[in-house]
């Protein structure tokens, strides 16, 4: 898609602008508020025919023609105004993050040396495409974030750049390589390594729990990776969860989003404050991250090393208290093994303090499968 096959809107309005009018319409009706049903219809015929956004454009959008049909399908999706908000959100904000970064300022410059694919991700913190550079013809992944920069503005945005000038100096086969940073728009963007693979997530619904020693072989390349980012650059994820996991074959393990924190604390703070929720990324942060944002510590990286362990072994991830008789019921997995998981998934002040302790630990449950 590129900014010429937009469509036609009325002279002197924006094409952001409108999308965002129809979002704010939405929620007005998702919380008793008034929309009027000409204008809920002539901006639902607009965002339906942006070009290239079929995949973007949720299915309610499609069937509910009218402000009463849209009605009838918020009540029966979420119980409460803040429920709604927060799914018109997740719905909405895909369609205005294509379409600012279609029209933004840098984008045309961008596209000179680089030819679109797809849109291979869609995930909390933006879009990723898949771009071929013309001259070299190597596949590249770019990440255009949503912008975060609300309340702090510049000061915000310099920070992303602080955290992105030192994602360059990550270099370990265990992590995505990054090759690039910038603006299109207001939108900062990632240039890094295309990495063909399937994340575990993926791998877990396609092929099952995997067993104690091909769980331990990829924890030991998460964990290598991790020791190399905490270590030699100074970089904490704050983050990892299974979508953030990718692998391929033969035993090839990528960890992808370092250098996000920004946009993990405004995350966490958001849904702390106005929801009351306790966990993000399901159940794979560490209960003090939730509590404080702000915090930067190797151990909250460890207790994600944890909860990712139990998912590969389980299928789920840990909740509750009965963690270690789930993992009893494993049968091939040894009392140590256990104990390795439990102690990365332990309070912050007994579990593994550094990943070089965890590793020399995994290096002996090796030689005793």
């Amino acid at each position: 898609m590129n900014s010429s096959n937009l469509p036609d809107i009325p002279e002197g309005d924006d094409l952001v602008l409108q999308i965002e009018q129809f979002k704010m319409g939405l929620v007005s009706i998702a919380t008793g508020g008034d929309f009027e049903n000409d204008e809920y219809r002539r901006l639902r015929k607009l965002v339906l025919s942006i070009p290239e956004s079929e995949k973007l454009i949720p299915r309610f959008l499609k069937l509910c023609r009218t402000v009463d049909d849209f009605w009838g399908f918020i009540k029966g999706q979420s119980a409460t105004y803040a429920e709604r908000r927060e799914f018109l959100s997740k719905e909405i904000n895909p369609i205005l993050e294509f379409v600012e970064y279609e029209v933004g300022e840098g984008s045309l410059e961008f596209k000179r040396n680089y030819e679109e694919i797809e849109v291979i991700g869609n995930g909390g913190y933006g879009l990723v495409y898949l771009y071929k550079h013309k001259l070299l013809g190597l596949p590249f992944a770019v990440k255009v974030f949503a912008p975060v920069f609300h309340e702090g503005g510049e000061k915000e945005l310099e920070r992303f750049f602080q955290e992105a000038r030192m994602l360059f100096s990550l270099n370990h086969p265990s992590i995505i390589r990054i090759y690039d940073a910038g603006l299109i728009g207001k939108r900062p963007f990632i240039r890094m390594e295309y990495f063909d693979g399937l994340n575990l997530n993926e791998i877990l619904s396609k092929h099952g729990i995997l067993s104690a020693e091909q769980s331990l072989v990829m924890i030991k390349s998460i964990v290598d990776g991790l020791n190399h980012a905490h270590e030699d650059v100074g970089i904490i994820h704050r983050d990892l969860k299974p979508s953030n996991i990718m692998a391929s074959r033969p035993s090839q393990f990528k960890i992808i989003d370092f250098g996000l924190g920004i946009f993990i604390e405004n995350e966490l703070h958001s849904r702390l404050t106005t929801t009351g929720e306790t966990v993000i990324s399901g159940y794979y942060n560490a209960p003090e991250l939730v509590e404080n944002p702000k915090l930067i510590d190797k151990r909250s990286d460890i207790y994600s090393v944890g909860a990712i362990w139990f998912t590969m072994l389980t299928g789920q991830p840990p909740a509750g208290t009965s963690l270690i008789s789930k993992l009893k019921e494993i049968v091939d997995l040894k009392p140590k093994y256990i104990n390795c998981i439990s102690k990365c998934l332990n309070s912050i002040n007994l579990r593994y303090n550094n990943c070089k302790e965890l590793m020399s630990d995994l290096n002996n449950l090796e030689e005793k499968l």
